[in-house]
């Protein structure tokens, strides 16, 4: 079971043990934060008999050499080429191979050749046929998932199977879906119903966690659903069913699930961090995208909201958006501290295929010719944004990368927390500094390869931005 990765603006990477992985900074060749589920989880479904090894690439390089009798490929977008690589390299070996994730499902026909089977889709509905396939030696090509997976009756996740080296190992998954339909995200191409867990699973999951695991591992959780507080009843309910369970958490929600009563409860549960999808500061950006229940007036009183229970702040922000002018682009870091945000992330928006903005952007004839997975990591521009430059705007992105985690402004936003206490300020300092090093790296390495390319075609040079 191999969750495929790859770093950061390092589109050709062919591993950590390649040449080319000299070149990446220490801060993008790895990421040992928090586990990721999906291995996990898979393995679950999978008979008990079999004897399963699970390879996240994010710590651990493979080894495409290993005595296995059949690979299973989870992959995003940006890191496709190298699971088809991954793929060819095994099936050379007479290896059987299995490709899923969000990208298989958006784009199956990219795994031709490369797989004995494609999953589209959730992954329950379609495990029990996949593997009395397996086992009997026939493999179908394509597996398609013809409905939305039940969440009544998963079974434990394979917590056997985590790799020790991640610092939270714990990931785990307790809704699936969102109300909303935002023009950039997967989910406006992939539209699933909302669904929960069952409370009395979740506690069941929770307390299964090997007693064998350090007090950090066993204590601290990494919810990975697109919006954990999406059906406010369930999620007043998991709050309260977490509360004796003395775990610490963080998770992503929508801005409009901060309420006082929700902040609140979350806290008593043991939430110490929030994601919080605020995409951007600029109505106009927002109103485009179709996010309109983000109001930029509300950021500052919804993230108060948390810290006045000593919880942080996390929040994405998509540079770029039809609504971005080159002014705005120049403000966003002090916009960031005066809404209070503890650890802000930029990215640029990525045309997902199957999405509203990808389709906007074809339309417009403002998608870059050629394979666009390059830039699917967020971080490489391929399309032509509306109001500024390509060059600006990929300039813009380090700029507020490396000014927004400035040594001045993260002292500042621990500063700031220091008025919920000794522990938040120290919390805050410790992930600005980790997260730092992070967002300070993807500045470089774009700055690199920007200077290497030159100007785009048929615009300014770079040097224009003043940046």
């Amino acid at each position: 079971m191999i969750l495929v990765w790859r770093p950061k603006n390092v589109p050709d990477w062919q591993g950590s043990t390649a040449l080319q992985a000299s070149q990446v900074p220490p801060a993008l060749a790895h990421d040992r934060t928090a586990a990721p589920y999906t291995a996990v989880h898979i393995a679950s479904l999978l008979p008990r008999s079999w004897d399963i090894s699970v390879v996240h690439e994010c710590i651990r390089e493979t080894d495409v050499s290993m005595n296995v009798d059949v690979v299973f490929l989870s992959t995003m977008d940006f890191c496709a080429p190298r699971a088809r690589q991954l793929g060819r390299t095994f099936r050379a070996r007479g290896v059987k191979v299995v490709v899923g994730g969000l990208y298989p499902s958006l784009n199956p026909a990219y795994f031709e050749g490369s797989a004995d089977a494609i999953v589209v889709g959730e992954a329950e509905t379609v495990m029990p046929r996949l593997t009395a396939d397996l086992m009997a030696g026939r493999m179908n090509g394509l597996y398609r998932a013809e409905a939305p997976a039940g969440l009544n009756d998963l079974p434990v996740p394979r917590y056997d199977l985590v790799e020790r080296d991640f610092a939270v190992p714990l990931g785990y998954e307790v809704t699936r879906g969102c109300p909303f339909s935002c023009s950039f995200c997967v989910l406006s191409a992939v539209p699933t119903p909302v669904r929960q867990r069952p409370i009395a699973h979740v506690v069941r999951d929770l307390a299964n966690v090997p007693a064998g695991w350090s007090w950090t591992q066993r204590k601290m959780i990494t919810f990975w659903d697109n919006n954990i507080g999406a059906n406010r009843a369930y999620f007043r309910a998991l709050c309260e069913a977490l509360t004796p369970m003395k775990r610490y958490w963080s998770a992503q929600t929508s801005l409009d699930t901060l309420t006082e009563e929700s902040a609140r409860l979350m806290a008593r549960a043991g939430c110490r961090y929030v994601y919080v999808g605020l995409e951007s500061l600029s109505a106009d950006s927002l109103r485009i995208a179709n996010k309109r229940h983000n109001r930029v007036h509300e950021y500052r009183r919804r993230i108060d909201y948390l810290h006045q229970h000593g919880i942080a702040v996390m929040s994405i922000f998509l540079l770029g958006l039809d609504g971005d002018t080159p002014e705005y682009l120049r403000t966003v870091p002090d916009l960031i501290d005066e809404i209070g945000v503890d650890i802000p992330v930029f990215s640029l928006p990525v045309p997902i295929e199957g999405t509203p903005f990808r389709a906007q952007l074809a339309a417009e004839g403002r998608l870059l010719p050629g394979d666009l997975l390059d830039g699917s990591d967020s971080a490489q521009l391929v399309f032509r944004p509306r109001h500024v430059s390509p060059e600006e705007l990929e300039l813009s992105l380090a700029y507020c990368m490396r000014r927004s985690y400035s040594a001045w402004r993260i002292a500042r936003r621990v500063a700031r927390r220091l008025r919920n206490g000794v522990l938040p300020a120290v919390n805050t300092f410790l992930v600005n500094r980790w997260y730092g090093r992070y967002q300070r790296a993807v500045a470089l390495t774009g700055i690199r390869r920007i200077h290497e390319r030159g100007s785009w075609p048929g615009t300014a040079h770079p040097d224009r931005t003043g940046g």
